[in-house]
């Protein structure tokens, strides 16, 4: 092009940013009605996407930074990223809780990280607890989460709704109260 001087180095650049934005993208796909793993199944608000990855399946309707409903299900042996702490099979819901909210206080990306509530759920028919949380992204968006956590037996279970406070998450969450109230574990979380 005339009057544009590009050199290698910015030429790479720009080749590798569009190649890291592109991999981020991941393979989206329209959501079946009905997800389910080995462990769990779930019904799919209807006209959003889904992601799957080795550790958890994402929805999303907007796009992940405006929200999205994660499911993952971890072995209890598994430590915690940002504490190191792990789960027991005879923990307490409450005590579950704590920990869980110890590790995302300690989430270095998280800022202005607080806990609105922390209450004894039921969670796909198991004693479990709700979390709701409100915190700011990286990039300074306020974004509040309702989290469901649950043992059952050598695993951690956990489902979770998160939105940009404002706007999406009033207008998603009766989608995912839909998800939630569809949660069934189909076997033994042993497998």
């Amino acid at each position: 092009m005339p009057g544009l001087n590009l050199n290698r180095p910015v030429i790479v650049a720009w080749a590798a940013a569009t190649l890291m934005l592109a991999a981020c993208a991941g393979p989206w796909n329209t959501a079946p009605v009905q997800l389910s793993e080995h462990q769990w199944s779930i019904t799919s608000p209807e006209g959003w996407m889904h992601l799957s990855t080795q550790e958890s399946d994402m929805l999303s309707k907007d796009g992940p930074y405006l929200e999205y409903i994660l499911i993952q299900s971890r072995p209890l042996a598994q430590g915690f990223r940002f504490t190191r702490q792990k789960l027991k099979p005879d923990m307490l819901p409450h005590e579950a809780a704590q920990l869980i909210t110890d590790n995302m206080r300690s989430d270095p990306m998280i800022r202005q990280w607080r806990l609105l509530a922390s209450e004894p759920a039921t969670v796909g028919g198991q004693a479990g607890f709700r979390l709701t949380y409100s915190y700011q992204d990286p990039h300074g968006v306020p974004t509040k989460t309702i989290y469901y956590g649950v043992i059952v037996s050598n695993r951690f279970f956990n489902l979770r709704y998160t939105a940009a406070q404002r706007y999406y998450f009033d207008k998603e969450l009766p989608a995912f109260n839909q998800v939630f109230d569809s949660l069934k574990f189909v076997v033994d979380l042993n497998t």
